[in-house]
């Protein structure tokens, strides 16, 4: 057994029971560590990384410190602000490249005054004031570098020790500047200035040290600074591996140069306000630190209204117990006990739903590479292409490096396509070392064997040790910028192709050249839920136009206002679009009558991009501005592209590499960078449409615009506080959608249950069904297949646009050329004895292929249950059904056969581990097909195909379906892609049989209200899928030979579903401690577990519950790991605090080896689940 006691200061630590910890110090022959003022530290939550700048500041008011990342809000710029990211731009600038002179500055200074003009803009400063001011500034930089810049310390290059010495030092080597540093050792992350090497001569002494360098542009040092300094000592002692003792500090505008010396007693008390910031974040708690009640220094907080909201709402304050008298009551006072349930509901479901994301962004340091790489999130052990990287001037700063990554050794068959990330999707890049972070970016590109990225900074070979480097007294690392070797051209990427070190070929070192490897990881839920919570926030708060009425129609659900008649409006038709039809018409007029709010509910295929596209064009007409927005970049575009010949001017928001290529020839993007201030002002201002997503509405241009009209697609599968952001930017919002499809993505069981998943569009058409207008006439699907929605979820309303839809078919151009698949003499020669073949020998003979390839089937459930082996799969939570794989597989090689093109063929199923499954059998007919689309049925909202196989997997005795089949809005999207021909592969007795079980259930306890349509869960309709298909006669009962009997060249079964299961399952050992992974400890291994007691001393104890399980045989690259920190690993540091071991290199498991507590994170993610 092994304890941890935590005495003096530490006694206090706010410790849970099961809350996991790491622990830095020293565990005796006994199994105790003690943990005091002078030995070790215990950091609460490792895996919850806090900024170490929050940490800093949190000394003046942790409570403003946790709303920073409770809730992030669009900050108030002011020209301090503006002029310090100057300031530290040019420095940096001047830094690496080591040149300092006139020129040289008033160049990178109209550089920079160039890339800001938006933030000058924002805070009403003209170029000319800016540039004088910077020339001023950068004068001191000047005088700076002068002295301090330098091989070897100069006389009079003295920084200021902490009790008044002077150290004479000098700044010979740039390492790099911004660097990013995520730490789970200490729980840290942060983002440096600049990583230097000095020169220190303290009396006869003289030290080389690494350091980290902070520049201050003002010129009050305070004791937030200095904390802020000495994290960045942890840091960078974690990224470098190496005790760094100290840290610089550098105040621009007097001059001052500090060396912050990393003192124990001050580390111990930041780091237990560290441990303080991690728990109001992990536990979830929605109570505050107390309020500061400090007038002068509230009433200039920027967390301001946050502060007043959660005070007056969860806190229940009131003017008096803030402290803030009137001012308190200008911003809250009007809130109600309504407002109050409105706002703890809504922000406890999102504090859930953020709890899944942080979980699975913290794979990054509890899973390796290899078994995520499976999951479909990462990709492992990959190296810049040798000549691929550049940067591109202009740029903004997230997206100015661009690499090409290509697999060391890639296996037989990879692709980068066969992932879940995608491009436009946000990326954190790391080193197969086990350096976090460092860089973050978007995919810009993906192709089979390359991907592009554009990140944030350069991938170089940092943290190589150069000759003759001294853990003490001589930290020498490759780097930049070297002092001495006279002003040069900055260091370009191009020098480092291939991950190559730019010194491993010009410096007389022993430094390894080999490529680096990264590892590229999606950065999932990289914007978290505090910009979404921010919306709750900004509508309970009275200073900005029209909250109060949307506070009123939101959270009172007062009913909308309409015109008794609509405004009138002339549509330009001049560009050749669609006559509008009644529903178009109905939908234009209820949106130009409605004073509030309009709901405009588009069943599948009615055309609601051209409808919105028509309102947009009615509402400009009149004057009026638009905003458009919705969940995704690629809805935007669509409605956008519908408008590229209305010569009205639209400005578009977000990142270029999300914008649709055709959007950006007309519209303007406020990404790319304008002339002049009076540019930005007119884009911003004189633009009647801007369109954004609706996460991208903390745009500073926000700030200054109110709009009359907000439209918002995709409404129905958007959250409720997400959807809160652009509507209440708009006088009268109309929402488009269809709560009959697919609802807001809820992650976490327990939001869902709460009413997460639904959404403003559901509240509002439930509450007032009399705002609703529909989109009955869908232009997609023949009538037989519309038979299926309409019959099971819109009750008869759907009806096809014209009569060429309603009875169309599949065009095949070739149906003859489907003897290629049926076996001959000379094949059938080949069989062996009992083999079934079929021939196609007359056309009266029975053949499953050609009934279903022909034009005149539009619908055929298509049913194995006489097939042997039909049934489904199971290993752990993964199911996969082999046969339908297989005979979706037949049928797509024959639909290309017969002459459908690919690129008109759509493959579905509702699970991963089936689409993994189906991909993997595919792989040889996408050579003919490469178009073929592979998605789940999520996936395929808002796209159709001429034809859809959908596989609904399901197959088993019980009758079984899961909770994806369940979900009948799913199940109404994968009905609703095909346009001619629909295949559904399934097991009829199952689907007939859950129905039966359904309705036998006694425990109704799942069929809550909402999950039901029309009174009847997803088993019953189901069921009622099935006696539709009867009555039609549309169930194809396939012969017990239909596998074997047709000629097909593909993987047998078995071993393309193994691949498939050995492809999805393999990362679930990865994480679940399987066979030769990494082992992660169940909840009978020893993990360290919080619990109270009262001793005979002031000791908390900290006591594991069962002694450690050995994994496996000691050897020599993996010791026995019996205890709770093995001798090996920089976690297992000895006390000293700032003296972590050696990291050892990663290969497969070796991050984890000897890492207790990143073991024990993901039992903590899994809910203490895994096997033991």
């Amino acid at each position: 057994m092994r304890a941890v006691h935590l005495r003096g200061d530490w006694f206090d630590t706010p410790a849970a029971v099961k809350a996991y910890v790491h622990v830095l110090g020293e565990f005796d022959a006994t199994g105790m560590c003690v943990v005091d003022n002078d030995h070790g530290m215990l950091i609460l939550h490792p895996d919850q990384l806090v900024s170490a700048t929050n940490v800093a500041e949190s000394f003046d008011c942790t409570r403003r410190a946790v709303l920073k990342d409770r809730v992030k809000s669009a900050s108030d710029a002011s020209p301090p602000l503006v002029y310090g990211t100057l300031l530290h731009e040019i420095f940096q600038e001047a830094l690496m490249s080591n040149q300092w002179t006139g020129p040289f500055v008033r160049t990178t200074i109209d550089s920079a005054i160039q890339k800001h003009l938006e933030d000058l803009y924002i805070v009403k400063l003209d170029v000319p004031t800016a540039r004088e001011y910077l020339l001023t500034r950068t004068r001191e930089l000047q005088c700076w570098a002068e002295l301090f810049v330098a091989p070897k310390p100069k006389p009079g290059a003295n920084a200021a020790g902490r009790n008044g010495e002077k150290v004479n030092m000098c700044v010979s080597k740039l390492l790099d500047v911004e660097e990013h540093v995520w730490s789970p050792m200490y729980g840290l992350k942060g983002n440096i200035d600049a990583t230097v090497q000095v020169t220190m001569n303290v009396g006869s002494d003289s030290k080389t040290l690494t350091v980290p360098f902070e520049l201050k542009t003002g010129r009050n040092a305070t004791a937030a600074h200095q904390a802020q300094t000495v994290l960045y000592n942890l840091l960078l002692s974690d990224r470098y591996d190496i005790e760094i003792v100290y840290g610089i500090l550098y105040y621009t505008e007097n001059s001052q140069m500090m060396r912050i010396p990393a003192i124990r007693n001050e580390l111990r008390h930041m780091i237990m306000k560290r441990n303080e910031l991690a728990c109001h974040t992990r536990e979830s708690s929605v109570q505050l630190p107390d309020m500061l009640r400090n007038r002068n220094a509230c009433g200039r907080c920027f967390a301001q209204t946050s502060c007043f909201v959660y005070h007056k709402l969860a806190d229940e304050g009131t003017a008096e117990t803030s402290g803030m008298g009137d001012k308190f009551n200008e911003i809250v006072g009007h809130l109600t006990p309504k407002h109050r349930d409105f706002f703890l509901k809504w922000d406890d479901l999102l504090t859930k739903e953020e709890m899944v994301g942080l979980k699975v962004r913290r794979e990054l340091w509890t899973m390796v590479s290899a078994e995520r790489e499976k999951l479909g999130r990462c990709f492992a052990d990959v190296i810049i292409e040798q000549g691929s990287a550049y940067e591109e001037a202009g740029s903004s700063k997230v997206n100015r490096f661009h690499y090409t990554l290509v697999k060391e050794h890639p296996t037989p068959g990879f692709s980068f396509m066969d992932s879940q990330l995608a491009v436009g999707d946000p990326i954190v890049v790391s080193d197969e070392d086990g350096h976090f972070a460092l860089a973050i970016g978007f995919v810009m590109a993906i192709r089979k064997q390359r991907m592009d990225v554009a990140v944030d900074r350069r991938l170089h070979s940092a943290r190589i040790r150069e000759d003759g480097f001294n853990e003490k007294t001589n930290q020498v690392f490759a780097g930049i910028m070297e002092a001495g070797a006279g002003p040069r051209k900055r260091i370009g990427i191009e020098e480092n192709y291939g991950g190559r070190s730019r010194l491993g070929d010009d410096h007389n070192g022993s430094h390894n050249a080999h490529a680096v490897r990264y590892r590229v990881d999606k950065d999932e839920f990289s914007q978290g839920m505090s910009t979404v919570r921010n919306n709750i926030v900004q509508i309970m708060a009275g200073h900005r136009v029209g909250l109060r009425e949307i506070r009123q129609l939101v959270v009172d659900l007062v009913p909308p206002r309409f015109k008794a008649a609509p405004t009138q409006y002339v549509l330009d038709d001049g560009d050749g679009t669609d006559a509008l039809n009644v529903d178009q018409k109905r939908a234009i007029a209820k949106v130009m009558s409605a004073q509030d709010y309009a709901l405009v509910l588009g069943m599948p295929g009615t055309g609601k991009t051209t409808t919105i596209a028509h309102i947009i064009r009615a509402l400009v007409s009149q004057g009026k501005s638009v905003l458009l927005t919705s969940y995704t970049h690629t809805a935007v575009d669509n409605i956008l592209l519908k408008l590229r010949h209305a010569q009205t001017p639209i400005l578009r928001l977000g990142a270029p590499s999300k914008v649709h290529p055709d959007v950006r020839d007309f519209a303007i993007l406020a990404a790319e960078p304008k002339a002049s201030l009076e540019d930005i002002r007119a884009a911003w201002h004189d633009t009647p449409i801007v369109a954004t997503s609706c996460l991208g509405i903390g745009h500073a241009l926000f700030n200054e615009r109110m709009f009359d009209y907000c439209i918002v697609d995709e409404a129905s599968q958007i959250t409720l506080p997400i959807c809160l952001g652009p509507i209440r930017m708009a006088r009268t919002f109309v929402l488009v959608g269809d709560h009959n499809q697919l609802p807001p993505l809820v992650q976490n069981e327990e939001a869902r249950v709460g009413g997460l998943d639904i959404s403003l569009f559901k509240l509002l058409s439930d509450t007032h069904p009399d705002s609703v207008v529909n989109l009955e006439h869908q232009y997609r699907m023949s009538e037989d297949i519309m038979a299926l929605s309409n019959t099971l979820i819109y009750q008869g309303r759907l009806k096809c646009g014209t009569e060429a839809l309603r009875t169309r078919t599949l065009h095949v151009p070739d149906m003859a050329r489907l003897h290629q698949h049926h076996h001959n003499a000379r094949s059938m020669a080949r069989l062996t004895p009992g083999s079934s073949f079929c021939t196609m020998g007359g056309s009266s003979a029975a053949c499953w292929l050609r009934d279903l390839v022909r034009p005149e089937t539009r619908v055929a459930f298509v049913n194995t249950d006489s097939i042997d082996g039909s049934r489904e799969e199971a290993k752990g939570n993964r199911i996969v059904n082999p046969c339908e794989a297989r005979l979706v597989t037949q049928l797509v090689e024959a639909l290309l056969t017969v002459g459908i093109p690919a690129s008109e063929i759509g493959v579905m199923t509702h699970y991963r581990s089936q689409l993994a499954l189906l991909k993997h059998q595919l792989r040889g007919v996408k050579a003919r097909g490469s178009d073929i689309e592979m998605h789940t049925a999520d996936r395929f909202q808002g796209r159709d195909k001429e034809v859809i196989v959908l596989s609904l997997v399901r197959s088993n005795e019980s009758c079984s379906i899961g909770d994806l089949l369940k979900d009948w809005r799913r199940v109404n999207v994968a009905f609703t892609r095909a346009k001619t021909k629909l295949l559904v592969v399934g097991s009829r007795s199952t689907l007939q049989g859950t129905g039966r079980v359904e309705r036998d259930k006694k425990d109704k306890k799942e069929r809550m209200d909402r999950d039901l349509h029309n009174g009847e869960t997803g088993e019953e309709m189901l069921a009622r899928f099935v006696r539709l298909m009867e009555e039609r006669r549309w169930i194809y009962d396939l012969p017990a030979d239909a596998l074997d009997n047709h000629l097909f060249e593909e993987l047998p079964a078995t071993q393309a579903a193994s691949a498939s299961l050995d492809a999805s399952l393999g990362a679930e050992k990865g994480m679940m401690g399987y066979g030769g992974g990494a082992r992660f400890p169940g909840k009978d291994d020893n993990y360290i577990q919080t619990t109270r007691s009262m001793p005979p001393h002031p000791v908390a104890r900290i006591q594991a519950q069962k002694p450690f399980k050995k994994v496996g045989p000691a050897t020599a690259k993996s010791p026995s790991r019996q205890g709770i920190v093995p001798s090996a690993g920089k976690e297992n540091a000895r006390p000293g605090l700032l003296q972590p071991g050696k990291r050892v290199g990663r290969d497969k498991e070796a991050l984890l080896k000897g890492r207790p507590v990143l073991q024990g994170i993901l039992n903590d993610m899994m809910g203490g689940k895994h096997p033991t």
